[in-house]
């Protein structure tokens, strides 16, 4: 049995299968997201109905969470199991089930290996970024809880990605990467590291011409979107493309 919170919420068991209630999906992905910790009864309600809960908001979250027990079949190796406690409730779950946790997992190892063994920290990172199966928690109320998980996955994808690069760009597979990098970019518009990763690439396989309207394009996007420049770092990195600087491009 696996929980999967990125994409659309599901519980593989073994075949994947979601629930169709949202709120009980709110309810259930809330716990999950703070698996192994207590959520107060008002937090959960807070996700559930935001600022202006129903009257009866503590018996209809008593009801939603029967139909959350109902959901969970017990006992079976790797159930979850809700406990109800002082304060609220808790979902007792094996951690290493949940995708969440495994993403975590694979982005440290992917960081820690990425300076010393590039080639290495590639499997750790794909894998990392095979997880997602499209937008976090898709259709799902955007609470504060899970809101916050949606934004630190997707944070944790983007920095997958420019690792990605980074080693690509490490262990000469910067021809191969072009592609990928432009649907990265085209999806992350402002992230200026991904861009950089780009250009350096292009520049690489003798596309300089491509690389320097690669950062002519974030110039104008970044003016539009946000009224900015730049940074230093892309600026220095054009510079170095403009005066074919030989460390951009692999040795012979």
């Amino acid at each position: 049995m696996r929980y999967q919170l990125l994409g659309a919420l599901r519980i593989a068991d073994p075949a994947p299968r979601t629930i169709t209630a949202p709120k009980v999906e709110t309810l259930f992905a809330t716990l999950l997201i703070r698996a192994n910790h207590t959520v107060t009864t008002d937090e959960l309600i807070a996700e559930l109905w935001g600022e202006n809960p129903p009257r009866h908001a503590r018996t209809a979250l008593h009801v939603y969470v029967s139909q959350i027990r109902k959901q969970i079949p017990s006992p079976r190796p790797g159930a979850a199991v809700l406990h109800t406690k002082p304060q609220g409730y808790q979902m007792e779950v094996d951690e290493n089930l949940v995708d969440a946790v495994e993403l975590q997992r694979m982005h440290a190892l992917g960081r820690s290996l990425l300076e010393t063994d590039p080639e290495a920290a590639l499997v750790p990172l794909r894998h990392a970024v095979g997880l997602f199966r499209g937008p976090v928690l898709a259709g799902i109320r955007n609470g504060l809880v899970v809101g916050n998980f949606a934004e630190w996955a997707e944070e944790v994808r983007v920095d997958c990605l420019h690792a990605i690069g980074r080693a690509a760009l490490a262990t000469n597979r910067h021809r191969e990467l072009i592609g990928e990098l432009v649907q990265w970019v085209e999806e992350h518009p402002l992230h200026e590291p991904l861009r950089e990763v780009l250009m350096v690439a292009l520049t690489r396989a003798g596309r300089r011409a491509e690389a320097l309207a690669a950062y002519q394009s974030t110039r104008r996007v970044l003016h539009e979107e946000l009224g900015l420049e730049p940074g230093e770092a892309m600026r220095r990195l054009q510079l170095a493309i403009l005066s074919a600087d030989v460390g951009l491009v692999p040795a012979a």
